[in-house]
């Protein structure tokens, strides 16, 4: 009796091996995904904290400070916890970066829109919930940053929850961003 519960719980013990060896390649290859892809992806909001543009080279400081040609941009974007820069969309005769600032429970993530072109940089206002679950969508001249609503961990879980049924739109049009067609200040 005994060799007979010790051979089932073997049994079980390499089916449950089998079954997290062959799950581990698919998690592994979803931390490796391009989330901020021009063509519309969604997701977390991570990527390299230097990127070229046609125009010159934006950059994150040691300080976290967000530079353009080693000089920081007017008026200062300046992280939270870190910045993290996509890659840039280039639209007409600008090159465009979505900035994440990100920060902690109470706000993961705020954002910034960084247009680059041959006279200069401009960057907009910030925006969003504080949700880093977001989806980028490039049409024509526009670009569309759609996430959730957010509540953080100090309010009620229905407050949580109510908030996560939300959906948000910023648009971007040149050099501008809007919500709901009204712009973000």
């Amino acid at each position: 009796m005994t060799k007979k519960r010790t051979s089932r719980c073997g049994l079980l013990i390499s089916l449950m091996l089998v079954s997290c060896a062959t799950a581990a390649p698919h998690y592994t290859e979803l931390l490796r995904s391009d989330w901020n892809n021009p063509t519309g992806a969604s997701g977390l909001a991570q990527e390299p904290n230097a990127v070229a543009t046609r125009f010159g080279a934006l950059s994150v400081s040691e300080a976290g400070v967000l530079l353009f040609e080693s000089v920081p941009v007017r008026p200062t974007i300046e992280a939270n916890n870190s910045l993290d820069l996509s890659k840039p969309y280039q639209i007409g005769a600008s090159d465009v970066v979505l900035v994440t600032d990100n920060g902690g429970t109470a706000c993961p993530a705020l954002y910034y829109f960084v247009t680059v072109t041959k006279s200069g940089v401009r960057v907009t206002p910030s925006f969003g919930t504080c949700s880093d679950l977001i989806k980028i969508k490039l049409s024509g001249d526009s670009i569309s940053v759609s996430m959730p609503g957010y509540r953080g961990p100090a309010e009620s879980k229905q407050a949580q929850r109510r908030a996560a049924r939300e959906r948000h739109v910023f648009n971007y049009h040149a050099g501008a961003v809007t919500e709901n067609g009204r712009p973000v200040k």
